[in-house]
């Protein structure tokens, strides 16, 4: 596995993350087509963000995949869009508001409606519900699979390595089923795309997905078709210093604007030391679970992602189970999950 040179480009635009903090530019390895053996060893089993490149070369998506080719298969879908108010306090949860609107309306925002500071963003619109709008969809990319995953039916989930633990046994041999279940059936992109929790994020230029963990303790892949994403990393043993809300383990949201930091009121942030990198068109980002991460769109951007549990965070998947549902009453209580990732309601979610 060759790890590349860290990259620069001087036409890129300044990093927006505050100058009190520690930022370590282009710190992410980026490999080419890493043989799965050695990325499991160097980067999920040691839970390190990375970035792959060469596998989306043959993706139909990355010729076809734009504004109009969204516009004709999916234009009449209602979704929730995130209009992001940039002046205002950026912290997941709290970011501009959510509005009803079929996505054409919302693709026509983004050409037209250009105003100083503000973004728009579909952000996490469920796949599958794509699929059945469109079932052709499925031909035009694939489902990375470097990383082994329990949730990805299409494969028999290998037994986690041995433990001394009974009771970590137990609960890994409880998530390989639950996980895998069905996996001795054929099914369809539509179902495994469901199991995966796989999203769509379509945005103007400077949409923001402020410091977050993934929830239940997942890992990911950002797969990137159009556009450049700047990427901000604060590895797991920083929690503290995000200042992170209630049900940090099921979806963690740091409290601090990583921007425009109050440090009278969140001093240990002066002390984080945060990762940064882009994430070009063609190229994928391996989010490990439990690492802290920041997305803004450099350009109009174009992103798939699907979730990724195996022997290394099924356990801590496990866990998180009962905390869902004390977090469903949560966020409900708050006015729904639309508050966080813009789907509708919790159900887009079972």
């Amino acid at each position: 596995m060759t790890v590349s040179d860290a990259r620069q480009d001087d036409a890129l635009p300044a990093p927006t993350m505050s100058s009190d903090i520690t930022l370590k530019i282009e710190s992410i390895d980026r490999v080419h087509r890493p043989d799965p053996e050695d990325f499991k060893r160097e980067y999920v089993d040691k839970r390190r963000p990375v970035v792959i490149t060469g596998m989306m070369d043959h993706w139909p998506a990355m010729e076809r995949w734009d504004l109009d080719y969204f516009r004709k298969f999916f234009g009449d879908l209602d979704v929730q869009a995130n209009i992001q108010d940039l002046d205002s306090k950026v912290i997941l949860g709290q970011i501009g508001k959510f509005q009803s609107m079929e996505l054409t309306e919302l693709f026509d925002k983004i050409e037209h409606d250009e105003q100083p500071n503000q973004a728009k963003y579909l952000r996490a619109y469920p796949v599958h519900k794509m699929l059945e709008h469109y079932p052709d969809l499925e031909e035009d990319y694939e489902l990375p699979s470097l990383a082994p995953n329990w949730a990805d039916i299409r494969f028999p989930a290998q037994p986690a390595t041995p433990t001394g633990n009974p009771l970590r046994a137990l609960g890994l041999w409880a998530a390989r089923k639950l996980l895998n279940r069905g996996s001795d059936k054929k099914a369809s992109t539509r179902t495994v795309s469901a199991r995966l929790a796989a999203v769509m994020f379509v945005g103007s230029k400077g949409t923001i997905t402020p410091f977050h963990t993934d929830g239940m303790q997942t890992s990911a892949y950002l797969c990137q078709v159009l556009g450049r994403k700047r990427c901000y990393f604060v590895s797991p043993d920083q929690h503290d210093r995000l200042y992170p809300r209630a049900f940090r383990r099921q979806f963690g949201m740091s409290t601090v604007d990583y921007r425009r930091p109050e440090l009278e009121k969140h001093p240990k942030f002066r002390n984080v030391v945060v990762e940064e990198t882009v994430l070009n068109p063609g190229e994928i980002l391996y989010v490990p679970n439990g690492y802290w991460h920041a997305i803004e769109s450099l350009d109009f951007s174009i992103s798939y992602s699907h979730q990724v549990v195996n022997e290394n965070n099924a356990f801590d998947w496990l866990r998180c189970i009962p905390e869902r549902y004390l977090a469903e009453a949560y966020f409900k209580f708050k006015g729904g999950l639309h508050n966080i990732t813009g789907a509708k309601d919790w159900d887009d979610w079972k």
